[in-house]
This record gives C-alpha cells, sequence and structure tokens, in this order.
C-alpha cells in the first residue's frame, strides 16, 4: 500500500502514490505545498481544505492519457475531474464550466476552469474558479493533477494567490527503487 499523507508544520504535504495496472503499479512521489490544513476522514484521499471558507486543493489521477500533455484536449481534464463521482460532484455535477485558460509550460499543463457547484447549506449554485497543474509521469499513461480552487468571490478577494502558490509548489517524481514490494490496495477508482 501506499504511504500515509504527510503535512509539515510549514505546510509542504508529501504522498506516495501508485500508477499503472494494479498488477505492475509504479510508485510516485507527489508533493505541494499547501496553506490549509490536511483533511482528514475516509472521504479524502489526498486533501487540503480550510472547512470554513471551502477554499483548498486536492490530488486526482485520471487514467487513459494516449498522448502527451499538451496534445489532450480540454475536455480530457473537465470530464475527468468534473465526472459525476468526481470531487465537486457531491451535490449533482457542477455547471456552467468553462475553460478560461489552458497552458503548457515544461511538460505541465495549467488550466484555470470556471464553473458552478451545488451548495449542500444553501441548496444554490455557487460560482467557483479552479486552478489545474496535470503532468504525465515518465512510464505511467495516468495524468496526475492538483485541483486548487474557491468560490468566485473569495477569488477576486485575494484567495486567487493562495490557489496559485499551491499550485505552482506542485512536483511529482518516480519513487526511489528499493527491494521492497510494492503493495497497493485500492480506493474508490485509484491505487494508493
Amino acid at each position: 500500500e501506499g504511504t500515509d499523507v504527510l503535512q509539515s508544520k510549514k505546510g509542504d504535504v508529501t504522498a506516495e502514490i501508485l500508477l499503472g495496472k494494479s498488477s505492475d503499479p509504479i510508485p510516485v512521489l507527489a508533493s505541494f505545498t499547501s496553506p490549509w490544513p490536511l483533511a482528514k476522514g475516509g472521504l479524502f484521499d489526498v486533501e487540503c481544505r480550510e472547512a470554513s471558507s471551502g477554499d483548498g486543493a486536492f490530488l486526482t489521477i485520471a487514467k487513459g492519457a494516449t498522448s502527451s500533455i499538451s496534445d489532450l484536449p480540454k475536455t480530457f481534464f473537465t470530464d475527468n475531474i468534473f465526472s459525476p463521482t468526481g470531487r465537486f460532484s457531491f451535490y449533482g455535477q457542477p455547471t456552467d464550466i468553462k475553460v478560461k485558460k489552458s497552458e503548457v509550460v515544461d511538460n505541465r499543463r495549467y488550466l484555470e476552469i470556471s464553473f458552478s457547484n451545488l451548495s449542500q447549506s444553501t441548496n444554490a449554485e455557487i460560482p467557483r474558479t479552479a486552478l489545474v497543474v496535470a503532468t504525465i509521469p515518465e512510464g505511467t499513461g495516468d495524468v496526475v493533477m492538483l485541483v486548487g480552487s474557491s468560490n468566485a468571490s473569495r477569488w477576486k478577494k485575494g484567495s486567487e494567490k493562495s490557489v496559485r502558490s499551491t499550485v505552482e509548489s506542485f512536483r511529482v517524481s518516480l519513487a526511489p527503487t528499493s527491494g521492497l514490494k510494492v503493495r497497493a490496495k485500492q480506493t474508490n477508482d485509484s491505487l494508493l
């Protein structure tokens, strides 16, 4: 199984995740720096969030990348991030999804996306903005993404800076090789 998710006092988050086939998983280290605390509980895999504001960031993995990160269509990312079982779909699938910006820098794809999702407490659609950074680790066909977001009102008042800083700190690398056997545990649709 993968390692526990760790967060330092400075906000540095590190997680070992397994990509590829469950019969031959590839261990990968993912890290980022977050101003928000690590979310705990059965619902959260690798996620940091501020419960009072809803600002936060989470890791997600999309299988089946058949081309380079720059050649993947925007819909590859939006379909995976906003799927009916995705992080933003707890109370219904998001609406008004618009990719405002998409660029590739050093084999990393950055997307800025606006959308609305349903609030449990108010039963109203709340506009949000997300920044996504995605990469395909060497030797895998999986896209590893860090998705940071805030509601649109807080975004305009300055939360964009925290989200952008978190997304820009994202790093993924192959884990060092060792003589230990890699054992995976299945959680939802991903391997940890």
